[in-house]
């Protein structure tokens, strides 16, 4: 795999998947009751409902990974490759 990550240098981000099912991706709010089933999410704070596994790929991929209390989001790169521009 590690080699697989020097591919993508700068681009590949680690992050914690622990209570990302959990966390809605809406509000933000960690809540283990919001996982109604294997394949539901709903919200009991907002109400937002969505398939939980994609769900909790939203926050993955927006870095919403939380810590074991459910505090703060673990902090996302804010650098970002230069983008060439062409011309038309």
């Amino acid at each position: 795999m590690s080699s697989d990550l020097s591919k993508a240098a700068g681009r590949v981000e680690r992050v914690r998947a622990a209570y990302t099912s959990q966390t809605c991706s809406c509000c933000g709010t960690v809540d283990r009751d919001s996982r109604e089933s294997q394949a539901a999410f709903r919200c009991r704070s907002c109400g937002y409902t969505a398939n939980a596994d994609v769900n909790a790929a939203i926050n993955i991929a927006a870095g919403r990974a939380v810590t074991a209390r459910g505090a703060d989001a673990v902090p996302s790169a804010v650098k970002r490759e230069p983008q060439l521009t062409t011309s038309a």
